[in-house]
């Protein structure tokens, strides 16, 4: 229903105001109405793009920039999958297999994680081609996402290492 629809259906029962096609009233409730759609459709955008579930442009952007994650080049499916996968690894338990998940959702496509639950330790070698400022990004990441019971060796496919 139209704001315009919306409004007449209100006042009509008032029974205050001539609402007849054409009437004064009826032509200010149709500009009224007209304002207010406009409003209402972008404010039905802003929270459509506010969640990553159901953003499509710049909602998407905003998401990918806040996350340090820009893949704009990708599909919409795609890059809404990375940055729910990636939101869902911030949870993540401390399974290799759910750390193993959450480093996908990074984009990173050839890594391997061993773990040694025996000494609460986890291995990760990362075999994608990662320039300093993307290992130290990578870094960044899985500190923040890595339970604080845990240790872990990074190991990139130069072989450097951080140990976190």
């Amino acid at each position: 229903m139209s704001s315009y629809d919306s409004m007449k259906s209100k006042l009509a029962p008032l029974g205050v105001y001539t609402l007849a096609a054409g009437s004064e009233i009826d032509c200010e409730l149709q500009a009224y109405g007209c304002g207010l759609d406009v409003l209402f459709d972008k404010l039905d955008e802003f929270e459509r793009e506010a969640f990553i579930a159901t953003a499509e442009s710049y909602g998407l952007s905003e998401w990918e920039r806040f996350l340090e994650k820009e893949r704009e080049e990708q599909p919409t499916a795609s890059r809404r999958a990375l940055l729910l996968g990636y939101e869902q690894g911030l949870r993540l338990g401390a399974r290799a297999s759910d750390f193993a998940h959450f480093l996908a959702s990074c984009g990173l496509e050839q890594a391997v994680v061993r773990e040694y639950p025996a000494d609460q330790r986890l291995e990760i070698e990362i075999g994608d081609v990662l320039d300093e400022g993307r290992k130290s990004l990578v870094g960044k990441k899985i500190t923040q996402a890595l339970p604080a019971h845990l240790n872990a060796t990074i190991t990139f496919r130069d072989n450097t290492s951080i140990s976190v």
